[in-house]
């Protein structure tokens, strides 16, 4: 999984574009864990808050709200 933090724009597009509603789990998973290692990397680094920390902040928001629809909730 090398670069799976920088590659989280791409993988969160993927999980709000993805149609098919089997796979939509999956991909929501995948996003959701590049984001994750991605904050920790700049958490690690000491970067101070910059756009791509806000950025990440309401991706994982919007892909909570996306499981929660595509479960039916």
């Amino acid at each position: 999984m090398l670069d799976t933090g920088r590659r989280w724009p791409e993988l969160y597009r993927g999980a709000l574009l993805e149609s098919d509603r089997g796979r939509l789990p999956a991909r929501i998973d995948e996003a959701r864990e590049a984001i994750r290692c991605r904050a920790r990397e700049l958490w690690y680094a000491g970067s101070p808050e910059t756009r791509e920390r806000h950025d990440l902040d309401a991706a994982l928001h919007f892909l909570g709200l996306l499981r929660m629809v595509g479960e039916g909730k």
